[in-house]
């Protein structure tokens, strides 16, 4: 008389199935809580006057995992004093969408600042970017250890 399991591997590959799910909507929740926490600094920082508001509206995210986008986030936040045919929504994502086809494996949280002229702004003392990717340099080990005890419970 052996002993007979009360469980089929249907069951077993389904609660790993399960398992798998459950950490890789907690690894996206990480990473979009992350981008947004990024995205809001950055738009806050009010180190320059963005004319067309084209600057702070071209700042959003986006999470690739694989080389396949999995979230994004870029909404106006700003009207300008003064009107452009420009769209900074549109610029940021379409910059944040060429850089997420060179992250081809693994997860990526790519925060930009799509206008051309953003660097140009950073380079003459005015924060547009930096203090956000600070404090994603400071938040993401902390992100991550959180992120390791919720999936280990």
């Amino acid at each position: 008389m052996g002993i007979k399991p009360k469980f089929t591997k249907a069951e077993i590959r389904s609660t790993f199935v399960q398992r798998r799910d459950r950490i890789e909507q907690a690894i996206l929740a990480t990473l979009m809580y992350l981008g947004e926490m990024c995205v809001n600094h950055a738009r806050s920082v009010n180190t320059y006057q963005d004319q067309t508001g084209n600057l702070r509206n071209s700042i959003g995210y986006i999470i690739v995992k694989n080389g396949r986008t999995i979230a994004s986030s870029f909404v106006k936040s700003v009207t300008g004093t003064v009107e452009s045919d420009e769209d900074g929504v549109k610029i940021g994502r379409g910059l944040a969408r060429e850089l997420a086809k060179q992250h081809n494996t693994g997860y990526a949280l790519i925060v930009v600042a799509g206008m051309n002229y953003a660097a140009a702004v950073e380079s003459k003392g005015f924060d547009v970017l930096s203090s956000a990717e600070h404090l994603a340099e400071k938040e993401f080990p902390r992100m991550i250890r959180d992120l390791k005890l919720q999936i280990a419970a």
